[in-house]
């Protein structure tokens, strides 16, 4: 949460949340409800050094210098992750195509039997026309009620993904439940024959596969319970304290965080958009310059290889070391091998069809934010959104079964005999040749062309209409183009999971080569309508999605041929010069329709005159380094910012940066000081604690020998673990993350939370009891259920979790203690002055990823502020 955001910097700071905040002198007398909570918190991609993290080895310790061939244990689980990634989602591709091609090929076979019992009268095409649309419309209806379930699952998932990958935390975008309701919805959807593709759901599911390969947390909690539980099989099984299972788990536990997530899911993405066009080095660029915000060099190597293994499975799936994606575009053949020698005059022709796809693209864009706005406000319940899936596939079969009905010219004689060959990818025209499809309403020994586009695989439909468009007829090209863009325009956003790739590819295939066969017939005779159909192909892409870099190299990927370089490159950049100049593309709408907070790389030059003084929230609350747990209990309860800066107690100096969810791992492990500390609020006020000066680490600690939780000895004295820095060198040496998986992901700064704990049958309020309660012993037998560190009040509606409030309730007797925020904080935040220009702000949210940027002084006059804390800036 955060008062003031870098989506507009030049409005006025907000004065709410932190604006009660800046006088912590005067203390609540109660704990009261956490502030609304925003619709999107903020990801923290920065890397936490604190003295934990930081500790040098020990010699009578687990070494963490080990060497496999080179690398260390967490860098070798990081290339074992990224090989995981590429095989995972190289498998869930070919689940997601195998599902589409089966539902696909048994509407085939359905209708083309159902032809052959008829008896050609209408009564028989209408009964089925009715088959037809039943079919589709359950599929399609699936597919909307798994989005009804999960409702992440809709659409493509990229707007999402991107805003994830730009710092914007979006609740449950990678969870399984969402992971299983996209890969089964896009089957259902494709097959279903609405105008929609897989590739944009692959790429939503190969994040998911990168994300889910790095959470971890469960998995520490179950071994916890395991060990708690059954230590002896636990010791078996490898769960022990040094045992294999343990190892692997504290190496990938340093990788449970939003930085290492981010890479893994910008992996995941590309190896998922590779396996979708068979394009590795594309989906490397496709994450690159499309989806992810921050892309270091050192993920280049990595992707590449997760990239290259997925494509790698699918291409051993298919058994041909050539067909290595969903959708591979086969070489295309022109009237001679150099088509462009001597026909430098086409490439006017080449930047007129970048113009028209750039106009294209941005009336498509146009129009789908209108009506998407209007949908947000017309079409607002379940049931309307349902019915709005249901209307899409009953006008998608009426055009689809009723155009191949009423256009005779569609019936084109080609050498067929059944009027079936899947094996071909015809036709070729006037050579007796191949043929795909089905002879529809045709007679015999002739194909309809457009039952075949429609009825039929999309994919052989593509490749069919780039081999040679002359062998199609011109209106056949020209209805499908247009009937594909006005489908895609109205079910691409609806209530299932779509992607937008694969329809646009035939719009521009189809309008590319009806324009082809039009300048071949009256403008330059010998041209080559295969190479507009390309270029149709590129320009529509560019315009809607305005993708350069990556584009350019998926097409050359596809064909296998570099002599459409120059064709392509200058119809790419003509429809990315026109389209910009109208609005952005469609994944940027997405994502402003969403109200994603998404921070764009593009500096503006006004932002030069702005200081970041004028508008950051000013007087944060801070912390010093020693806090009274009672204090600490009611920032957390009555702040809602995930970040507090800690400051020097008496002078005020910035020391660092602690989050939320440290602060509450460190309460609810009860890792305190000895001593009560001073109760004083204001940390930059005085001490509060322990002596300026003090060693971070120094103190005694209630941590126990195994499960570093304090354990109440005889009398219910807390016993303290030690009196040095052993406490935290035995949570890292002794690998007792294991433990207490909350502690040590505060210190080194990983995700926190590892899931809410169990509903009680008897109310709609779960609140654990304090540590040291009677319960207490029955909490530890539960452990892998109780593993969530927040003492939580969950609002419940409909028996789910919708939301929750984090409510910290410390227990009454540990509330005189005092914390040390020290020994968890951030000791390398980036900081800035007051009067630092907004631009350099600006960029270091864009560059480094950061959630919270301190503001120090002076401010104005004030030469004594220096070092001193003065406002904070937080993305939203």
């Amino acid at each position: 949460m955060t008062s003031s955001s870098l989506d507009d910097p030049l409005l006025p700071p907000s004065t709410s949340s932190s604006s009660s905040f800046s006088s912590p002198s005067s203390p609540s007398s109660k704990v009261s409800t956490l502030p609304p909570q925003p619709s999107f918190q903020s990801l923290d991609f920065t890397r936490v050094l604190n003295p934990y993290t930081t500790l040098p080895p020990s010699s009578s310790a687990v070494t963490t210098t080990r060497h496999l061939y080179g690398y260390t244990g967490r860098t070798l689980f990081r290339w074992i992750l990224t090989t995981s990634t590429g095989v995972v989602t190289g498998c869930v591709a070919i689940a997601v195509v195998s599902g589409i091609d089966k539902l696909t090929e048994a509407r085939e076979l359905a209708i083309r039997r159902g032809e052959e019992s008829t008896s050609a009268s209408a009564k028989d095409y209408a009964r089925l026309y009715l088959m037809y649309t039943a079919w589709n419309m359950l599929l399609a209806l699936s597919a909307a009620a798994l989005t009804l379930y999960q409702p992440r699952a809709k659409g493509s998932g990229i707007p999402e993904v991107k805003a994830y990958l730009n710092g914007c935390n979006v609740r449950g975008l990678f969870s399984l439940r969402t992971f299983l309701c996209k890969a089964l919805g896009a089957v259902m959807s494709v097959g279903s024959g609405l105008a929609v593709g897989p590739e944009g759901p692959l790429v939503h599911l190969g994040g998911a596969v990168g994300s889910g390969l790095t959470r971890t947390g469960r998995l520490a909690a179950f071994i916890r319970s395991q060990r708690l539980l059954r230590p002896r099989l636990a010791s078996l099984l490898g769960m022990g304290k040094r045992g294999p299972v343990t190892r692997i788990v504290h190496y990938m536990s340093g990788l449970r965080n939003d930085g290492e997530r981010r890479d893994f899911i910008s992996i995941g993405c590309a190896c998922g958009f590779a396996a979708a066009f068979g394009a590795p080095i594309g989906g490397v660029l496709f994450s690159f310059e499309e989806v992810g915000s921050h892309f270091p060099q050192r993920m280049l190597w990595r992707t590449l290889v997760g990239t290259s293994l997925a494509t790698f499975i699918l291409a051993m799936y298919y058994g041909d070391l050539t067909k290595y994606g969903v959708l591979t575009l086969d070489s295309i053949d022109t009237p001679d091998d150099d088509p462009f020698r001597n026909r430098f005059y086409e490439i006017p022709l080449y930047a007129m069809f970048g113009v028209l796809g750039g106009l294209l693209g941005a009336a498509f864009n146009g129009l789908w934010r209108a009506k998407q706005r209007w949908k947000s406000s017309a079409i607002t319940t379940d049931p309307l959104r349902v019915l709005e899936v249901g209307v899409l596939s009953v006008v998608t079969s009426a055009l689809t079964f009723g155009l191949p009905m009423a256009c005779s010219f569609a019936c084109r004689p080609d050498g067929v005999g059944d009027g079936y060959d899947d094996d071909q990818l015809g036709p070729t025209a006037g050579t007796g040749g191949s043929t795909f499809g089905a002879q529809f309403n045709c007679p015999a020994n002739h194909t309809n062309e457009l039952a075949s586009i429609f009825f039929g695989s999309r994919e052989k439909a593509i490749k069919a209409i780039l081999a040679d468009p002359s062998a199609f007829d011109p209106s056949t090209l020209l209805i499908t183009g247009a009937v594909f863009l006005v489908l895609l325009l109205v079910t691409f956003g609806a209530g299932v999971p779509s992607g937008i790739f694969m329809p646009s590819i035939l719009v521009g295939s189809s309008l590319g080569g009806w324009m082809g066969i039009v300048i071949r017939d009256n403008v330059m005779p010998g041209s080559s309508p295969s190479t507009f159909a390309l270029v149709g192909v590129t320009a529509l892409l560019v315009g809607v999605q305005r993708s350069t870099v990556s584009l350019c190299i998926i097409l050359m990927e596809g064909t296998g041929e570099t002599k459409f370089l120059i064709p392509i490159v200058v119809t790419t950049v003509a429809a990315k010069w026109v389209g910009d100049h109208f609005n952005e593309g469609v994944y940027e709408i997405g994502m402003e329709l969403n109200g994603y907070p998404y921070l764009e790389h593009h500096v503006r030059r006004k932002y030069d005159r702005h200081s970041v003084g004028s508008v950051m929230t000013p007087s944060p609350v801070c912390l010093a380094e020693v806090e009274p747990a009672s204090r600490v209990e009611r920032v957390l309860n009555e702040c809602g910012h995930n970040g507090f800066p800690v400051v020097k107690a008496g002078s005020g100096a910035f020391l660092g940066m602690v989050r939320r969810d440290q602060l509450v791992a460190m309460l609810n492990s009860r890792v305190f000081v000895d001593g009560t500390g001073d109760e004083r609020e204001g940390a930059g006020e005085g001490s509060s604690g322990a002596a300026a000066g003090a060693h971070p680490m120094k103190g005694k600690r209630t941590l126990s020998d195994d499960t570093g939780v304090a354990m109440p000895s005889e009398g219910g004295r807390v016993k303290p673990r030690s009196n040095s820095i052993d406490g935290f060198a035995n949570l890292r040496h002794n690998l007792s993350f294991v433990g207490d998986p909350s502690l040590v992901a505060a210190a080194r700064g990983n995700d926190c939370k590892f899931g809410p704990p169990p509903r009680s049958e008897d109310s709609d309020v779960v609140r654990s009891g304090p540590p040291g309660s009677p319960d207490r012993g029955l909490e530890r037998q539960n452990a892998h259920r109780h593993s969530e560190i927040y003492d939580s009040v969950y609002r419940l509606k409909d028996d789910k979790y919708l939301e929750y409030e984090p409510m910290v309730t410390v227990f009454a007797g540990d509330r005189s203690r005092s914390v040390q925020v020290s020994a968890v904080m951030n000791v390398s935040p980036h900081v800035v002055l007051d009067s630092t220009p907004l631009s350099v702000a600006y960029g270091l949210f864009t560059t480094v990823g950061l959630r919270h940027l301190v503001v120090l002084g002076p401010r104005g006059e004030e030469e004594d502020g220096t070092g001193k804390v003065v406002g904070i800036v937080t993305r939203k």
